[in-house]
C-alpha cells in the first residue's frame, strides 16, 4: 500500500476516525488499534512476512529483559549478541545471501547451476529499517541508557508503527516508545499541521520526484544515446529526485504520525544547502547517520586507551562502507559508501598551514563555490546510487568524459522543471520551518490558505503520473 495511493488515503481515514472515536481516556484501546492497523498495513504488502516482524519484535523484547535481569556481564553480552545475531542474520538471509553466493562463485569460477532467486525476490519491505530500530533498543538497554519496556503492547507498537515502519525515520526507543505510554488527546491544531505536511509530501513525491524519475530513467536506460551534457544534467536531476522522493515520504510519515498525536524525528534539513559533504551527511537521512555514528563509528574509535587519527580514518571507512551496503546488496552501493568515506576523510584532515581542515575552509567560502563543490560530490554519489551495476556506471563515466555532443540532447522534462524550482524556492524561503506549509494560520488568512490547499490538491490529481513506489522502500 503506497503512501501516494488512494488506497492508503482510505485506510488512513478509517483508522483515524476509529482512533478519534476511541478517545484519549482509553489509551490501551488506542494502542491496540494502532497495532492492528500497523500489522494490517504491513500485511497488505506481503502477509507472509508478518510472522518475521512479530518474531523479531519478540526476540528483542525478551533479550532486553534478560539483559536487565541478569547480574552477570557475560550473560548480558550473550543476550545482546543473541539480539544482534538474529537481526543481522535475518538481514543477511533475505537481503545479502544472493550477493555473497554470486560473488563467491564468480571469485572461484564455480558454476553451481542452482537458483537463489527466492532470496533476491522476497525481501521483506522495510526490513533494514525495523531491524536497526529493534537492534538499537537492545544495545541501549545493555548500555543502561534506557530501561526495558514493561509493556509488550507498547513495544510491539514501537516496532511496527505504520507511518514509519517501511522507510523510517529510524527512531530510538528513548524517543518513540514513551509516546505509547502517554495519553493522546485529539488536537485540532496538530491534526491540521499533520494534513498540511502530508499535502506537501505528496506534492514533492507525485509532482516533482515522479516527473524527474521519467527523465532520469530515460538516460540511465540507454546512456550511450545521450550527449555528455545531458548525462551530467540527468545526474543533477537524480540528486533532486531522490531528495524529493525520500523527503516527500518523510513528510507524509511525520504528518501521519501527527494525526495520531505522535512526534517523529525530522530526517532532512535542506541537505543541498550544505557547504561540504560532511555537513551534507548531517542533514541527509539524519536518523541513519545518527544510528551508524552511535553504534558503529563511536564504539570503533573509542576502543583502546585513546582516540587516534588512524582510528578516525578507519572508522569512517568502515562506517560508510556499511552505510553504502545497508542501501543494497550491490557493488554500486559499496562504491557509494567508499566514495563518501574518502571524501569525508579528505575534508577532515588538517591539510592547511594553520592545521585547518577543508571542511572548516569550506564554511567560509562563498556559497556559489561550495554549491558547485557539493553538487560535484553529490553527482558522483548519484552515479553509483542510481546505476544498476558497475558496468552501466562505467559506460556513463566514459560517455561524460568523452565530451561528445553526438546523441540526443534535450531538456528531458521541459517546462515541468519549474515544479522543482517552485519546490526549492518554497523550502529555501521557509528554511527555518520543518516544511513550507507549517504555521500557515499565522502567515495567511483563511481564504488564502484554502485557495492554496485546493490549488495543490488540483495539481497533484491533475498532473499525477502512474504511481511509483518510494525509492527507499526497496531498502
Amino acid at each position: 500500500m503506497l503512501f501516494n495511493s488512494f488506497d492508503f488515503g482510505l485506510f488512513l481515514c478509517i483508522v483515524y476516525l476509529l482512533y478519534a472515536a476511541i478517545g484519549y481516556k482509553r489509551m490501551n484501546l488506542q494502542n491496540i488499534l494502532i497495532l492492528v492497523a500497523s500489522y494490517t498495513f504491513y500485511g497488505l504488502w506481503d502477509w507472509r512476512f508478518l510472522g518475521l516482524l512479530l518474531i523479531s519484535s519478540l526476540v528483542d523484547y525478551v533479550a532486553a529483559h534478560a539483559i536487565a535481569k541478569s547480574q552477570n556481564i557475560n550473560h548480558q553480552r550473550g543476550y545482546l549478541w543473541l539480539s544482534i545475531c538474529w537481526n543481522l542474520g535475518v538481514l543477511f538471509a533475505f537481503k545479502y545471501f544472493n550477493f555473497f553466493i554470486d560473488n563467491f562463485e564468480s571469485l572461484f569460477g564455480i558454476t553451481s547451476g542452482s537458483s537463489y532467486s527466492f532470496w533476491s525476490m522476497a525481501i521483506p519491505v522495510g526490513l533494514s529499517f525495523y531491524t536497526f530500530q529493534t537492534m538499537s533498543y537492545t544495545i541501549d538497554v545493555f548500555q543502561k541508557k534506557i530501561e526495558p519496556s514493561k509493556n509488550l503492547l507498547h513495544f510491539l507498537c514501537f516496532v511496527s508503527f505504520f507511518p514509519q515502519l517501511v522507510a523510517g525515520p529510524i527512531e530510538k526507543a528513548s524517543a518513540l516508545l514513551p509516546q505509547f505510554a502517554t495519553p493522546r488527546n485529539f488536537n485540532l491544531k496538530t491534526s491540521k499541521e499533520g494534513l498540511r505536511q502530508i499535502l506537501w509530501g505528496l506534492f514533492k513525491k507525485i509532482i516533482v520526484a515522479e516527473k524527474l524519475s521519467i527523465a532520469v530513467g530515460m538516460v540511465f536506460s540507454n546512456p550511450e544515446n545521450y550527449a555528455s551534457i545531458t548525462i551530467m544534467y540527468s545526474l543533477v536531476l537524480f540528486c533532486f529526485q531522490v531528495y524529493c522522493d525520500f523527503s516527500g515520504y518523510t513528510d507524509i510519515a511525520l504528518g501521519t504520525a501527527k494525526l495520531f498525536g505522535f512526534k517523529l524525528s525530522n530526517n532532512f534539513k535542506l541537505p543541498y544547502f550544505a557547504k561540504s559533504l560532511s555537513e551534507f551527511w548531517q542533514r541527509w537521512h539524519i536518523t541513519l547517520t545518527r544510528w551508524f555514528t552511535d553504534y558503529v563509528y563511536i564504539p570503533f574509535v573509542k576502543t583502546g586507551k585513546r582516540i587516534t587519527p588512524v582510528k578516525r580514518v578507519f572508522g569512517l571507512l568502515i562506517t560508510f562502507t556499511l552505510v553504502g551496503f545497508w542501501h543494497g546488496a550491490n557493488w554500486t552501493f559499496i562504491c557509494f559508501g567508499l566514495f563518501s568515506a574518502l571524501v569525508l576523510i579528505i575534508e577532515r584532515l588538517p591539510v592547511f598551514k594553520n592545521k585547518s581542515t577543508l571542511h572548516k575552509k569550506l564554511q567560509g567560502t562563498p556559497r556559489i563555490f561550495t554549491a558547485l563543490y557539493l553538487f560535484l560530490m553529490a553527482s558522483i554519489l548519484a552515479l553509483f546510487f542510481r546505476s544498476p551495476d558497475l558496468d552501466t556506471a562505467w559506460v556513463i563515466v566514459e560517455r561524460m568524459l568523452s565530451f561528445t555532443w553526438e546523441g540526443q540532447i534535450n531538456s528531458l522534462i521541459g517546462i515541468k522543471i519549474w515544479w522543482l524550482v517552485l519546490m526549492l524556492l518554497a523550502e529555501l524561503l521557509t528554511r527555518q520551518l520543518d516544511y513550507p506549509l507549517e504555521k500557515l494560520e499565522i502567515q495567511f488568512p483563511k481564504g488564502v490558505r484554502w485557495v492554496l490547499y485546493y490549488v495543490l490538491i488540483f495539481i497533484i490529481i491533475r498532473y499525477a503520473e502512474p504511481r511509483e513506489a518510494f525509492i527507499y522502500f526497496q531498502f
